[in-house]
């Protein structure tokens, strides 16, 4: 009795033990686990469990953590055959998204998995992560000890292994699409092995991937244009991400990509010229090549090295040691980058830039054989090469250097030629916007329609300061041409020297030189007004010659200055000026034009040239006779030069010219002489025996016309008594020997005292003249009247030419000015 009561007190207290385990078995299995799964790193947040009639495990809800990922389970069955999981909840919180300080030390896996144990089934597993907009949700079935088939939003094989866990995942864009948001006409499939040892996860996948683009266009009212491209990948890809130094290696050696444009995108280039240099000149199938494993440490990409190439090998793009920061890509930027490009026409395109945080170096070459037939410009061997430097892209303002030298073979501009262009281009833009660019030119020769220029150089440096918000300009220009060749008119030497202002209008001046000969221009360009400035200073006339040479081989200036001073408006196409000559002398073949002063005060508007009338003095012209002090008036009347009322000392008498102008076709000039020295008129040798005195007047109309120069009815007539005296003249005696009949009547010719004399003076075009004399008078010895007629021809451009020749004083002369003249041209 004794015996049965203790049974039964033993019983009832062993149930008494389980009762209160049962009712407190939640605080003692938190008790019991929490060490039990921290050794393994998993921490229990939460458990809720019951046994069933047939004593089968039923949890409720269990929350566990590890390394950071949350685990809530809910409705859970357990025997010894299985466990089912109706609902899991997997949060999986990206390491990338944790700042350092939050983020905890991985640890490899070390998990203690038991040899027997029931197979998992999970009936719904939903997985949250930062990689899609919603969660993933599939279906678990361990079919053998830790080994797991995955179905439904993901279809993919698990294994579990105590140091590693193993998943072989098929992925594609239609799958993808339903929890990011991929670009239209994207498809791709992949199959993913994955491993991951707790620190580290290696992938492995095999990938097929395509993408179209279509892109419409309105290529007119009526038809609406498509312009597509394609690209396409297909390679293996591996990539390891280490997730406690946050540094992930991607090796896309194994992917072999292509981008492809279709040739229709070149129909939106409307000009058929360009249309067809751009089919003929760009690639439309690129291939994009990943040479090296790329990098991403703490959000630092680093890119080693990334090549296109087209199709047809012309054309390359390398970018090497690319790095930069993702949450500043632009600021961090660095790089190296080169273009090459070569085709038929295109010898060579090559582009070496680096790039380093919103700054650029480059260099840049060009060369081609001759430009494309589009540009207006024809030019053969053309080669551009240069640096350029960019500082502060990204904050502004831009800082930088450009340094380029062009040189091109031969051109061709309209009527423009230039054979051997090298240019020199430096521009300096500082980070106060300050912008100095210098251009250096030199053109060996240059041809413009009939004008021909050799050994052009120039240098121009402009100055300007951008941070104003208007151009502000200052220009400086040096310009030199060793020669210049026109059909009329060759010049050596020229040099243009400029400075110049631009602010809301130019304001430039130029010093110009011309063979010596001085210059100096202002002028200020507007838009309603151009007017300038012309003053030539005084300089010697005597460097006028190389160009007066060209149009008169005989004339030589020997002395004087010139100076004066223009104004006008270019655009109004007026002007006036003042130009001074003073005690110029010239020669022309042996005439001598001595001590020429004049102050010239012109107008020119609506392309005609008007100079009031001027006067103008000469003190000597020398021609044969010797004329002096000619002075007179000198007027253009729109673009017609005429002189009047010149008057001048010739032969011991006075002459006066009523009018002569030098353009105009057909006109009458009527020359005056009044008492002139009858001996100096009727120069003849001194031993002749032959002498003639008294003093002459007369009248010429001088016709001047197509066909020359003429006088008809001219007129020569005495003033007051004169002499004729003949005496041993062998030429006389014989025409008195051979008509006998006529010798006592010119034997009164030989000691005439002439009371009348006129003459009759016509000149033929071609120098012929012709003398009519009528002789009155009376011979004192025979005290016998005399009225002889004589008619004299002769050549008067002969006789002039032997007048000057029998000058002796005037040849000297001569000789003296020319002598100095070449010394002074």
């Amino acid at each position: 009795m004794k015996f049965k009561r203790a049974i039964t007190g033993l019983l009832g207290l062993v149930l008494g033990v389980f009762l209160l385990a049962y009712i407190f078995r939640l605080p003692l299995t938190s008790w019991y686990l929490t060490p039990v799964l921290s050794a393994n790193g998993i921490e229990l947040h939460c458990i809720d469990w019951s046994l069933t009639r047939k004593l089968d495990l039923k949890v409720e809800k269990l929350c566990l953590s590890y390394q950071g990922q949350q685990l809530e389970v809910a409705g859970i069955r357990a025997n010894k055959q299985q466990i089912i999981i109706s609902r899991a909840n997997l949060t999986i919180n990206s390491p990338l998204s944790k700042s350092d300080n939050q983020r905890t030390e991985l640890k490899k896996l070390a998990l203690d998995l038991p040899k027997q144990r029931p197979l998992i089934n999970i009936e719904q597993l939903d997985i949250s992560s930062g990689f899609s907009a919603e969660p993933v949700r599939v279906t678990v079935q361990e079919n053998r000890l830790n080994h797991f088939t995955v179905s439904r939003d993901i279809n993919a094989d698990v294994t579990v292994t105590g140091g590693e866990i193993v998943a072989n995942i098929m992925l594609n864009d239609e799958l993808a699409g339903r929890f990011i948001a991929l670009p239209k006409n994207v498809h791709f499939s992949t199959d993913l092995q994955i491993k991951f040892d707790g620190i580290t996860l290696n992938v492995a996948s095999s990938v097929t991937a395509d993408y179209q683009h279509e892109h419409q266009y309105q290529q007119n009212k009526q038809s609406i244009e498509h312009c597509d491209f394609s690209a396409q990948s297909r390679g293996q890809v591996t990539a390891e991400f280490q997730l406690n130094q946050q540094q992930l290696t991607a090796d896309l050696s194994g992917l072999k990509s292509q981008v492809v444009v279709s040739p229709i995108c070149l129909d939106k280039i409307e000009q058929q010229q360009y249309q067809e240099f751009a089919r003929a000149h760009t690639p439309l199938t690129w291939h994009v090549q990943f040479t090296q494993p790329i990098a991403l440490q703490q959000k630092q990409l680093s890119l080693p090295e990334l090549e296109l190439t087209s199709s047809n090998k012309q054309g390359q793009l390398v970018f090497k040691n690319t790095q930069l920061a993702l949450d500043a890509p632009l600021k961090t930027l660095y790089s190296h980058a080169v273009v090459n490009f070569t085709s038929d026409e295109i010898d060579k395109l090559m582009l070496k830039a680096r790039i380093e945080a919103g700054r650029v170096n480059s260099e840049f070459q060009l060369s081609m054989a001759s430009l494309p037939d589009f540009i207006d410009v024809l030019a053969d061997g053309v080669s551009i090469k240069g640096e350029v430097e960019l500082e502060n892209i990204l904050t502004r303002p831009i800082a930088g250097n450009l340094n380029a030298d062009i040189s091109v073979k031969r051109a061709q501009v309209f009527d423009a030629k230039v054979t051997d262009l090298k240019t020199k281009i430096n521009v300096h833009l500082s980070d106060s916007q300050n912008v100095t660019a210098k251009l250096n030119s030199a053109i060996k020769s240059a041809t413009y329609k009939n004008m021909q220029m050799s050994g052009l150089t120039n240098e121009l440096t402009v100055k300007s300061d951008l941070s104003v918000g208007e151009l502000f300009a200052d220009i400086s220009a040096a310009s030199k041409l060793a020669k210049l060749v026109t059909p009329k008119l060759t010049l050596t030497n020229l040099s243009v020297v400029s400075n110049a202002t631009q602010s809301r209008a130019l304001q430039a001046t130029h010093h110009v030189f011309v063979d010596g000969i001085e210059a100096l221009i202002t002028h200020h360009m507007s838009k309603v007004a151009h007017p300038f400035e012309l003053v030539i200073p005084e300089q010697a006339m005597s460097k006028l010659n190389p160009i007066l040479k060209q149009f008169e081989p005989l004339a030589t200036l020997t002395d004087g200055v010139i100076s004066g001073l223009i104004k006008g408006d270019v655009n109004l196409l007026q002007a006036s000026g003042d130009i001074r000559i003073a005690k110029l002398s010239a020669l022309y073949n042996d005439y001598l034009a001595n001590d020429f002063n004049a102050q010239v005060k012109a107008e020119f508007s609506s392309g005609q040239l008007n100079i009031a009338p001027t006067k103008f003095t000469l003190n000597e012209l020398r021609a044969g006779a010797v004329v002096t002090k000619l002075q007179g008036l000198l007027q253009v009347d729109a673009n017609h030069p005429c002189t009047s009322n010149v008057t001048g000392l010739v032969m011991g008498g006075a002459f006066v010219v009523n009018e002569f102008c030098p353009l105009a076709t057909s006109q009458t000039a009527m020359i005056k002489f009044e008492n002139i020295d009858a001996s100096k008129l009727v120069t003849l040798d001194a031993e002749s025996g032959i002498s003639l005195s008294g003093r002459l007047a007369g009248t010429l109309p001088v016709i001047i016309n197509e066909q020359g120069i003429a006088v008809k009815q001219g007129q020569l007539v005495n003033q007051g008594d004169g002499k004729l005296l003949i005496t041993n003249n062998a030429g006389f005696e014989a025409v008195k020997a051979q008509q006998q009949e006529l010798s006592t009547t010119l034997s009164l010719l030989e000691n005439l005292d002439i009371k009348q004399l006129k003459s009759s003076v016509d000149l033929k075009p071609d120098g012929w003249l012709h003398l009519g004399v009528n002789l009155q008078g009376f011979n004192e010895k025979q005290q016998q009247a005399v009225n002889f007629n004589y008619n004299h021809e002769e050549n008067v451009f002969t006789l002039l030419r032997a007048l000057r020749l029998s000058d002796e004083i005037t040849q000297k002369v001569e000789k003296e000015y020319a002598k100095k003249g070449s010394n002074n041209g």
